[in-house]
């Protein structure tokens, strides 16, 4: 083997090459050679891509007379599009300049407005404190008048009261006075009266019963005697002078005068008649007025009524207690088959 021989000797030594280095040289490198090519491709690519989208571009925006900047009609379309725009961006911003003055004189007036509001509740406020101020001082002011007035008032009222006290002071001693004379003056006149009566004899004759005229009561009359024939006081003669009845005197309750010896006397005697003396029986309860009334009805029968009198007057006069009440007659009274019935209605709790 150390016989054997190499026709390609080894390269010198270099301290510059690295392992990666080729061993064989006189070759380029496969990676610088591999970069060249690939910044190649990369440029024809592009080129390419160039070209494509130059081609579409000029496909969807071809290049006419319509739209060339070139042309002086496009020139002209544009400018006068400009002017247009131009002019609509002038009116706008006058619009806006008008707007902006616009809200300016408003914002203007608001405050304006607002400093005339704050002025006016202002003066309102002043205003409504000195009306409540004078208000008030007209109310102090009526009221110290009303007591001024009041205590003159109450003065002159005192004054009046004592004035008319005494004025009435004197007109009842006045009145009293001839009271007292009248009395007096009766009395005497009475007194001739009952001397010129008893001078002249006069007395009742002929005294008759008649009909009952109320509960217990029956009417008497009698005629005067001895009356002169030029006495002008009959009627006082007959209403003074007494007549017994039943052993008890009465005075003529009206008298009739019809000559000298014609003066009839009336009297309504209301003791020991028995036969005057009418009362209810067979008490009957109705009930309840009605449901819920809060009232009762009761109804008695009228009996022992005299005959020929009057059926309302004794149903009327006719007492009766009943159920703890005493009532002087019927409050009402109606007759059915001859005979008088009377009525009370009163409340009772156990109609409610």
């Amino acid at each position: 083997m150390s016989g054997t021989r190499y026709t390609n000797a080894p390269p010198p030594y270099d301290s510059r090459t690295s392992e990666t280095d080729p061993l064989v040289g006189g070759k380029a490198s496969r990676r610088y050679s591999v970069s060249i090519n690939q910044w190649i491709l990369i440029a024809r690519v592009a080129l390419v891509t160039i070209l494509i989208t130059g081609v579409i571009f000029a496909s969807v925006f071809p290049l006419t007379s319509c739209n060339n900047p070139l042309d002086p009609d496009v020139r002209d379309r544009i400018l006068k599009e400009w002017a247009v725009e131009r002019r609509h961006h002038q009116e706008e911003v006058v619009k806006r300049t008008d707007l902006e003055h616009r809200w300016r004189v408003e914002d203007d007036d608001r405050v304006h407005l607002r400093e005339r509001w704050v002025r006016e509740t202002k003066e309102h406020e002043r205003n409504l404190r000195e009306a409540i101020q004078r208000e008030t001082q007209e109310k102090a002011d009526r009221r110290a008048q009303w007591a001024t007035e009041v205590k003159e008032h109450e003065r002159h009222m005192s004054e009046a009261i004592r004035r008319e006290n005494q004025e009435k002071e004197v007109r009842r001693i006045q009145w009293a006075r001839e009271v007292e004379q009248h009395n007096r003056d009766i009395e005497e006149r009475q007194r001739r009266e009952e001397e010129e009566r008893q001078r002249l004899n006069m007395f009742w004759t002929d005294p008759e019963s008649h009909t009952c005229t109320t509960y217990g009561t029956r009417e008497y009359t009698a005629r005067l005697l001895n009356v002169p024939a030029n006495y002008n006081r009959r009627v006082e003669a007959c209403m003074a002078t007494p007549i017994q009845v039943h052993g008890v005197e009465y005075k003529a309750k009206r008298c009739e005068d019809h000559g000298p010896n014609n003066v009839i006397g009336h009297w309504e005697v209301n003791q020991h008649e028995p036969d005057c003396a009418s009362y209810w029986n067979w008490y009957k309860d109705n009930g309840c007025v009605s449901p819920g009334s809060g009232q009762r009805r009761i109804e008695h029968y009228l009996e022992n009524l005299p005959s020929g009198s009057d059926w309302r007057e004794f149903c009327a006069t006719t007492p009766v207690s009943f159920r703890g009440m005493h009532f002087v007659g019927a409050q009402f009274c109606y007759q059915w088959n001859f005979g008088t019935y009377g009525h009370w209605v009163f409340d009772d709790e156990s109609c409610k």
